[in-house]
C-alpha cells in the first residue's frame, strides 16, 4: 500500500478483507431502506413507514432520504477491504440513533396503526450492533488520513448539511417557518436526522484519501440530491412562493452538478492535493 507524502504516521486500520457478516448486515438494512424508499416514491399512500397522514411530497422526500442512505450502504456491501466501509458505518450509526430517539419522543405518531415491530427491532438492534462492529474492526481512524482534492467539497457538505440538520432537529419550530413547503416539527426532526448523518459522513470523507472508501459516500450523496430533487419537482404545487423555493432548487441543481463532477474526478483517479497518488493497495 502506498502511503501519501506528508500524512501522519499514526496507526491506521489494517487492510483486512471485509468479512461476510458485515456484508450480510449491510444487505439486511439495504433491503429495508430500499423497501421504504421505493414504496414511498412509487405510491406515497402505501409507503412502508409507520408515520401516517403525510402529504405526498413529504412522503416522497422521506423516501428520497432513505434511498440516498441506502445507496451508501449498498455500495459499502461491495468494498474489498473492511476499512473502506468505515464512513458508511459511522453515518449509519448516527441516523439509527437519531431515528430511534425521534420514534421514542413521538411514540404516539409512530404507533397510529399499532406498534411497528419491524421498525422498532431495526432501530433498537442497529444502534447496539454498529458500535460493536466498529470496535471489532478497529475503525477509530481513517486507513489513509489526510487532505485530498475533494476535501473542500466534503467540508462544504458537512457545513451545509450539519447546519440544516442542527436547525431542523434542535429548532423545528423555526425550521418549519422557513422551509419551502409545509412541514411539521416531527418531520423537521426526521429530516434533520438524515442531514446530520450525511454531515458526519462528509466530515470523515474530508480526511480519508482512499478512493474505495470515498466512493460509496460520494455516490450516495449524489443519489440523495437527485432523489430529493425528483421528489421536489414532482410536487412543485406544494412549494410556497418566495425566495426559499428558488434557493432550494438552485442549491439542488448546483449540488448535483458539483457532485457529478466530483464523481468523474474520483473515477479518473485524479491526484489529491499534496500527494503523488491517492492511497490505494
Amino acid at each position: 500500500m502506498v502511503r501519501a507524502a506528508g500524512v501522519s504516521s499514526q496507526v491506521t486500520p489494517a487492510l483486512r478483507p471485509a468479512p461476510w457478516w458485515l456484508r450480510v448486515f449491510f444487505l439486511v438494512n439495504v433491503a429495508q431502506d430500499f423497501a421504504i424508499g421505493i414504496s414511498g416514491a412509487l405510491s406515497p399512500a402505501r409507503a412502508l413507514i409507520p408515520l401516517k397522514g403525510l402529504s405526498p411530497l413529504n412522503t416522497r422526500f422521506v423516501s428520497a432520504l432513505y434511498l440516498g442512505g441506502g445507496v451508501v450502504i449498498l455500495l459499502a456491501v461491495f468494498v474489498r477491504y473492511a476499512v473502506d466501509a468505515r464512513i458508511a458505518l459511522y453515518a449509519f450509526l448516527v441516523i439509527n440513533v437519531l431515528v430511534l430517539v425521534m420514534t421514542s419522543v413521538y411514540w404516539q405518531e409512530f404507533t397510529v396503526d399499532g406498534t411497528p415491530w419491524l421498525w422498532m427491532t431495526t432501530y433498537i438492534v442497529n444502534p447496539l450492533l454498529t458500535p460493536l462492529i466498529l470496535a471489532t474492526l478497529g475503525f477509530r481512524v481513517a486507513a489513509e488520513p489526510g487532505r485530498h482534492r475533494l476535501t473542500l467539497l466534503f467540508h462544504a457538505q458537512a457545513i451545509v448539511f450539519g447546519g440544516a440538520g442542527i436547525l431542523l432537529t434542535l429548532a423545528p419550530e423555526a425550521a418549519v417557518g422557513i422551509w419551502p413547503w409545509t412541514l411539521t416539527p416531527l418531520l423537521s426532526r426526521v429530516y434533520g436526522s438524515f442531514f446530520l448523518a450525511f454531515a458526519v459522513g462528509a466530515l470523515l470523507a474530508a480526511h480519508e484519501r482512499r478512493r474505495a472508501a470515498l466512493r460509496p459516500f460520494l455516490v450516495g450523496s449524489l443519489a440523495l440530491l437527485v432523489c430529493t430533487l425528483a421528489a421536489s419537482l414532482a410536487h412543485l404545487d406544494r412549494f410556497h412562493e418566495g425566495p426559499s423555493r428558488l434557493l432550494w432548487f438552485a442549491a439542488h441543481v448546483i449540488g448535483v452538478a458539483i457532485f457529478a463532477i466530483a464523481m468523474a474526478t474520483l473515477s479518473r483517479g485524479a491526484r489529491p492535493r499534496g500527494s503523488p497518488v491517492v492511497a490505494e493497495p
